[in-house]
């Protein structure tokens, strides 16, 4: 009984030992993603799809005449913004 006692008491103590870390040497040429290069294109253009189409289609639903139409509610949570402001 003893013996099972200590050989537990041993593992637990060598699993709760820290390991050795060591960090991996950086290289820019191999760490470059192809779909980073890609979101440098996409983002850009997400953006002006954002501003020049549906932030004017928020607008123009949110209006209180027609906002029961689409049925827009107002978040309470968000506090108002101007167009150009980003959130």
């Amino acid at each position: 009984m003893k013996n099972w006692f200590f050989a537990a008491l041993v593992a637990v103590a060598l699993a709760a030992l820290p390991g050795t870390a060591q960090a991996h040497v950086y290289d820019r040429d191999d760490s470059d993603h192809p779909l980073r290069v890609v979101s440098y294109v996409v983002h850009p253009v997400g953006m002006a799809v954002e501003y020049a189409v549906l932030r004017p289609i928020h607008w123009l639903v949110s209006r209180p005449t027609v906002a029961p139409v689409f049925g827009h509610r107002p978040r309470p949570e968000v506090e108002e913004c101007t167009y150009f402001e980003y959130h």
